[in-house]
C-alpha cells in the first residue's frame, strides 16, 4: 500500500490523468444504464426490424439521405422531429430504430423521440456507415417503400 502512495506522490500527473479517465468512463456508463433507449448493432438492427417492423427514422441530411439509406426509412431531419409533427404523434406507439450517417446525431434524436412519448426506441450503432461496412442493402429510393407495396410488388411479377 506504501509504494501506491509513493508511487501517485512522484507521479502527479500520471495519477491524475488515470483518475480523470477513470471518472469520466464511470460518468459515461452511469449516462448509458440510465437512459431510456437502446444501442443496436448491425445484426440486432435487422433482427429487430424483421421481427417488430419498427419506424425506421433516417435522421441525417437531405443529402446523405439521397446517397443511400435503410429501405423503408424514413427522412425526419432534426428540424422535423418535434412535438408538432403530427405524423410522427401518430406512430407513438410503433417501436422505432433511428439512425444517421455516422452515429453522432442519432443519439440526441433518440433522446427527443423519448421525450415526445416514444417508448421502444432503438438506435443504429455506427448510423449508416457501419450498416454498409456490415454489407447490409442500402436503397436510393426517395419514398420508402411499405411492406404491403412490397408485398403487391412481388405477387405481380409472380
Amino acid at each position: 500500500m506504501d509504494l501506491m502512495i509513493d508511487f501517485f506522490k512522484d507521479n502527479l500527473l500520471l495519477s491524475g490523468l488515470w483518475l480523470a479517465v477513470l471518472v469520466a468512463w464511470l460518468s459515461w456508463e452511469v449516462a448509458r444504464l440510465g437512459r431510456k433507449w437502446q444501442e443496436l448493432d448491425t445484426i440486432q438492427a435487422v433482427q429487430f426490424i424483421n421481427r417488430e417492423d419498427p419506424l425506421i427514422i433516417d435522421v441525417s441530411n437531405s443529402t446523405d439521405f439521397s446517397k443511400g439509406h435503410i429501405s423503408g426509412a424514413v427522412h425526419l431531419p432534426p428540424s422535423k422531429l418535434e412535438s408538432g409533427n403530427q405524423q410522427l404523434v401518430k406512430e407513438r406507439e410503433r417501436p422505432v430504430l433511428v439512425y444517421c450517417r455516422s452515429g453522432q446525431v442519432s443519439p440526441q434524436m433518440a433522446n427527443r423521440l423519448v421525450k415526445l412519448g416514444f417508448e421502444n426506441v432503438k438506435m443504429l450503432t455506427g448510423g449508416l456507415a457501419q450498416w454498409e461496412s456490415d454489407k447490409q442493402p442500402v436503397s436510393r429510393e426517395k419514398k420508402p417503400i411499405s411492406k404491403k407495396r412490397e408485398k403487391l410488388k412481388e405477387n405481380k411479377s409472380k
